[in-house]
């Protein structure tokens, strides 16, 4: 069933049409405190295993998806942000993390379709303190990402292949099973679970 369209206030619940990993331990994912969804960093989008990640349908050929995350990364194993996700070697996510020479950061990883590939990076772009609203425009095959946190979004990195996030991307073993999704994600590789803060999160069909 279609999901409702819009802007949703993630303070209190999450909206119906959302999923994430089938788990008996839901909490070791994500608490809502009141105030915000909290991811608790898991493993990477790459993992086949615990994903912090939760997503709803992509409905639409084109839309954009929005979400406000606020997250403080101690080190580069550690990030949060929006993704475009089919598996998990089908994905482009736009993240803040934190890199040497840099500290906190957004890039751009993508993984295009092939387990045995390396995942690509953008530059890092240094954003300033506080939340940031990340979001991507889907216009059939094209994607571009954006930042913003005080007035008009800015382009963040090329514009990807949005032709990967689908049944007919991407190549190899376990090519297509599960659709596309857009999701909210958090990942900690050092096992201390860092956690960000997800306070809204948009869906509107159309660029």
């Amino acid at each position: 069933m279609p999901g409702p369209i819009g802007v949703h206030d993630l303070t209190t619940a999450l909206p119906p049409e959302f999923q994430w990993l089938r788990t008996p331990y839901p909490l070791r994912i994500f608490p809502m405190t009141g105030t915000a969804l909290r991811l608790t960093g898991r493993e990477s989008l790459g993992s086949w295993f615990e994903h912090a990640l939760v997503a709803r349908r992509q409905e639409h050929q084109a839309y954009r998806a929005e979400t406000v995350v606020l997250a403080d990364p101690p080190n580069w194993q550690c990030a949060a942000g929006l993704t475009t996700y089919y598996n998990c070697h089908k994905f482009h996510a736009v993240l803040i993390t934190h890199e040497p020479g840099y500290g906190r950061c957004a890039r751009i990883v993508s993984c295009i379709g092939d387990v045995t590939e390396a995942l690509t990076f953008s530059d890092p772009v240094p954003p300033p303190d506080g939340p940031i609203t990340l979001s991507v425009k889907v216009d059939r095959a094209t994607q571009p990402i954006f930042w913003a946190q005080s007035g008009e979004a800015q382009p963040l990195g090329p514009v990807l292949d949005a032709s990967v996030i689908s049944d007919e991307g991407g190549r190899g073993e376990h090519a297509s099973f599960t659709g596309a999704f857009v999701a909210m994600v958090a990942y900690d590789l050092t096992g201390q679970g860092s956690s960000a803060d997800f306070t809204r999160f948009g869906y509107h069909p159309g660029v």
